[in-house]
């Protein structure tokens, strides 16, 4: 009886059986699970943010550059040309014009290509790691 007055040795905390602490323990480990979870997701939504700024920034002055671009080169090669094969301006543009919408076009799919990658990769991972566990469950 005397050794039952004993706190339990610092290397081994003493732990309770039963219902309660068993429903204890996995709402407390649920809730661990869950917030490693939210933080990954956290992390990857930043990357994800900057990645998309990043690349909406990219776009917008690749956008911006090519419309003056293309302006001040059509026009040129189109006088140029005009001049140069005693052709009309107009018609000269308009074909300009078609080979330059075939460029947009391209860069179009290069973009849409660039968004097809996948962002939350490792969350991702994890969910499907976490569900085959669920699956194959057994207490």
């Amino acid at each position: 009886m005397a050794d039952s007055a004993l706190p339990p040795p610092a290397d081994r905390p003493e732990t309770s059986h039963g219902l309660p602490s068993a429903v204890s323990g996995l709402l407390g480990s649920l809730g661990h699970h869950i917030q490693a979870l939210l933080a990954l997701a956290g992390q990857e939504s930043k990357e994800a943010a900057t990645h998309y700024l990043w690349l909406a920034i990219i776009l917008g002055l690749g956008l911006i550059f090519a419309v003056f671009g293309y302006a001040f080169l059509v026009l040129s090669v189109a006088f140029l040309l005009g001049f140069l094969f005693d052709v009309s301006w107009l018609w000269i543009c308009l074909g300009l014009t078609l080979l330059h919408l075939v460029g947009a076009g391209i860069c179009g799919l290069l973009v849409k290509a660039r968004f097809a990658a996948p962002v939350f990769a490792s969350t991702s991972v994890e969910l499907k790691k976490d569900f085959d566990a669920l699956k194959h469950f057994q207490p």
